[in-house]
């Protein structure tokens, strides 16, 4: 086959270009098909643990604890009786949280409208491992202390104790709709004499460590598990977010800390675990923040915390100061998220086009409570959108029919400037204007369709709704790929006829060779995307086939 260089270089390059991009949207915005696997972790009924201790897989280091007797500054514990796990445990309509003692800690919390895969029944848990939430003076060394006085009164649970001269407690209001939480850290200076305080809110937890960097080859040849690479630090300051994955923090050695912010007003603080977000944050409240690892990570976990504080100056002995975190432990959906606070809902990326993907989620949204069927409204609308898009079809059809006439006297130039490129370049180009013909009309209905093209996929990675949401048959989840790879499969002779029946005029043998490549390698590229991504491909091909077919006919008649 002899191939020009050129052409080759082009596919090459335009190939690369394209795994590159869906290296980077894996990258950002990972694998949907973490069900099955991710869903093996987490039991239906939790019961609440410590954090490692030095015989776990995890080093002691990594989240210190004080002993549950006197402390190096003074520290004392409880003596009072433990809660009973009943009196640690909140079920509300949506969630069920429970709460651990000794550690001061969110031991778990689990959606109960979301399931881990589609077989088990396992609620989804937020957590990756127990959480610590506890007021500290000790802002240098960022640890977490153990043995708290507990106090449970309706939808409040109090966690207490003793550091030096100040007695802290965090007061955790668990609401009984939505997936908010609400924790008062209060510092009570218990001498008669001022004291001065500098004191924040720790947060940690031991997360799941990313066994890859979740590239577009990773997520394809690993059966789903580059999503939890998924996992991002994320926080917003005036609707201009910033992030940073567990992957990239773990994998740098943890010498300088993710954030380390000065006296900012958030948006929102957290981690961002794509379809899920636990957030915690000093809403509307200007805090000093440092995101770092709170230990080194291992090959089972990575260690990490969170310090919100601020320095508060002299206390007045037996004053009390205290800061206010606002929190969100729920799933990305744009409804519920705007309804607990209008901020969270940019972290939904839906990318360079949102000015598309917003409308188009709109529109999907408005045709599944009619369809009730998400593959039925992504087939509709997909079909609404050629619609939208027919007169660029047309217009570029009718170029291709007045290129494919005057073709015989364009190969006729071709013949009489052979031994001359240039010469023959300007010559077609001359013939063409004179004719009122423009060869790149034929790229008008894909010019158009690429940024919708993206937005969608956006749109389609983004959108839980999608998540383990059926179409039919063998596609029980629109949000993982096709677990039998029909559907990329049929994409990709779908293609491959569509090439066949579109015209070409002015293409050479070598160049139609090559374009019949693309469904191929288009093909492939679909084998790890969303079935409902494909779907919409499918369908975008199947009307393309029917829409050129029509012009063909009808153009027949009118070119002759």
């Amino acid at each position: 086959m002899n191939w020009d260089k050129k052409s080759i270089v082009a596919v090459f390059v335009c190939t690369m270009l394209f795994m590159g991009y869906m290296t980077y949207l894996q990258h950002k915005y990972p694998d949907y098909y973490a069900g099955q696997k991710q869903g093996e972790e987490a039991p239906v009924d939790i019961v609440p643990t410590p954090f490692p201790t030095p015989s776990a897989s995890i080093p002691a280091s990594s989240i210190a604890s004080a002993p549950a007797t006197a402390g190096a500054q003074g520290e004392t514990a409880p003596t009072v009786a433990p809660l009973t796990p009943a009196e640690l445990t909140f079920e509300t309509k949506t969630r069920i949280i429970r709460f651990d003692q000794n550690q001061g800690s969110i031991a778990s919390i689990q959606l109960k409208d979301y399931h881990q895969d589609l077989t088990s029944g396992r609620f989804v848990e937020a957590l990756d491992n127990p959480m610590i939430v506890q007021g500290t003076t000790n802002i240098q060394e960022k640890m977490g202390w153990s043995g708290f006085a507990a106090k449970r009164e309706g939808n409040q649970i109090s966690l207490s104790r003793t550091e030096g001269p100040w007695e802290i407690q965090q007061v955790f209001t668990v609401p009984e709709d939505g997936y908010g939480l609400q924790v008062k850290v209060s510092f009570k200076n218990t001498t008669a004499t001022p004291q001065d305080l500098s004191g924040g809110a720790l947060i940690q937890e031991n997360l799941i460590q990313p066994q890859s960097d979740g590239g577009f080859l990773d997520s394809m040849f690993s059966g789903g598990e580059a999503a939890r690479s998924a996992t991002t630090f994320v926080y917003s300051v005036d609707g201009k977010t910033h992030e940073k994955t567990v992957h990239d923090l773990c994998k740098e050695g943890g010498e300088s800390p993710a954030f380390n912010l000065t006296g900012e007003k958030l948006d929102y603080i957290g981690v961002d675990k794509h379809y899920f977000l636990t957030f915690l944050w000093a809403k509307d409240q200007p805090m000093n923040y440092l995101l770092d690892r709170s230990g080194p990570p291992n090959s089972l976990f990575c260690p990490v915390s969170l310090l919100a504080w601020q320095k508060f100056g002299l206390v007045e002995g037996g004053g009390t100061v205290d800061i206010t975190l606002s929190g969100y432990f729920g799933p990305k959906q744009m409804e519920i998220l705007q309804s607990h606070d209008k901020n969270l809902a940019h972290s939904i990326k839906l990318g360079w086009f949102s000015f598309f993907a917003h409308p188009l989620m709109t529109v999907l949204k408005e045709i599944h409570k009619v369809v009730h069927n998400w593959g039925t409204a992504i087939i509709l609308i997909t079909l609404f959108l050629k619609i939208l898009f027919y007169p660029l079809t047309r217009a570029a059809a009718i170029s291709m029919k007045k290129m494919q006439k005057l073709q015989p006297e364009m190969t006729s130039i071709r013949e009489k400037f052979k031994e001359d490129p240039q010469r023959q370049q300007k010559e077609l180009m001359a013939f063409m204007s004179q004719n009122k013909v423009n060869p790149f009309k034929g790229c008008l209905p894909i010019l158009p369709q690429i940024p919708v093209f993206i937005a969608f996929y956006n749109l389609l990675s983004q959108t839980i709704e999608l998540r383990h949401a059926p179409f039919f048959g063998w596609i029980q989840d629109l949000a993982s790929r096709d677990p039998y790879y029909i559907t990329p499969l049929l994409l990709g002779v779908g293609m491959f006829l569509q090439q066949k029946l579109t015209p070409n005029p002015g293409m050479d043998k070598n160049q139609e060779k090559i374009m019949l490549m693309m469904p191929v390698i288009f093909a492939f590229m679909m084998l790890s995307m969303p079935a409902g991504m494909v779907l919409y491909m499918m369908t975008n091909t199947i009307v393309s086939i029917a829409q050129q077919q029509w012009l063909n006919k009808r153009l027949a008649k009118q070119f002759g």
